[in-house]
């Protein structure tokens, strides 16, 4: 019997995975591109560093089984790469999360002076299209899918790719449209996109609708509603409306101190000027930006 163990890391955050199967366990986390989109500045370690395993899998099991006890996920039979990928990235959300980082899903870029984030909240229709919409005037890119802030608000990392160009088995989705289609719909062509690489806090936070079925609607949102769509931004990652395989959920990462400790975050975070902006299309989002900023 063959052992492989590996770390994840995400700045601060690890996770260690022990891999045991007859045969050496190798190329089953080399796609990356997936980590990086939904978390940011993830690593594969070979090192290890943490006593006991986070997660381990007995992939020569016949059947697939999951379970979480004692904050470790045993993992048994022939999962897939996707599958897998979204188990992890919810348990290092969860490690990110004990170690004080906060993952927003969420765009940012810095426009006009301002670190603007695009937050995907609630209804997530528009914080892509309106970041492109930001850069084609000027903006720089701080993230793209998911913002990492520390308990200040400081951003500490982002993702940097504005697409997720392929999926590993296992999370194939029909009905998610091919990213290039949006953007024929509301751009000539994809701009060059340029990165912000000096250190930023969020300054401004926009909560983006582009639907063409009602009137252009801008304006500051009470402390309620900024909280209210944070916390289901902030939520995300802990994947517990997901499905991992067929008959087999996402396990309950999250805990009850772990919810309370985010929405006293969200508390201090939200003191910062919030605006739903609904519109047609990204061009109308960043016009009523232009006239907030």
């Amino acid at each position: 019997m063959h052992r492989r163990v590996v770390e994840m890391r995400a700045d601060i955050a690890r996770i260690r995975i022990d891999v045991y199967s007859e045969n050496p366990a190798q190329g089953f986390l080399q796609d990356m591109e997936f980590f990086n989109y939904r978390l940011a500045g993830v690593e594969l370690l070979e090192e290890q560093t943490r006593e006991k395993p986070d997660l381990i899998w007995n992939r020569d099991k016949e059947n697939k089984t999951v379970s979480y006890r004692g904050g470790q996920v045993v993992l048994e039979g022939p999962w897939y790469e996707g599958e897998v990928q979204k188990l992890l990235v919810s348990l290092l959300a969860r490690r990110m999360l004990e170690k004080g980082l906060y993952l927003f899903h969420a765009s940012a870029v810095f426009y006009k002076g301002k670190a603007v984030m695009f937050l995907g909240g609630e209804g997530n229709s528009g914080k892509t299209m309106a970041q492109i919409e930001a850069c084609k005037r000027g903006g720089k890119i701080i993230s793209t899918e998911t913002i990492v802030a520390d308990r200040d608000g400081n951003v500490i990392m982002g993702s940097k790719n504005v697409f997720l160009r392929k999926r590993a088995r296992g999370t194939e989705r029909i009905d998610k449209p091919n990213q290039d289609e949006g953007v024929a719909k509301f751009f000539d062509k994809t701009p060059e996109f340029e990165i912000y690489n000096e250190k930023s806090n969020i300054d401004l936070v926009v909560v983006p609708d582009i639907d063409g079925n009602y009137s252009t609607l801008a304006g500051p949102m009470s402390d309620f509603e900024k909280q209210y769509q944070t916390f289901h931004c902030l939520c995300d990652y802990f994947g517990m409306h997901l499905l991992l395989a067929p008959g087999l959920p996402m396990p309950l990462f999250d805990t009850e101190e772990l919810r309370l400790k985010r929405a006293g975050f969200i508390s201090d975070f939200a003191q910062r000027p919030y605006y739903f902006i609904r519109g047609r299309n990204p061009q109308v989002i960043i016009d009523e930006l232009d006239r907030i900023i």
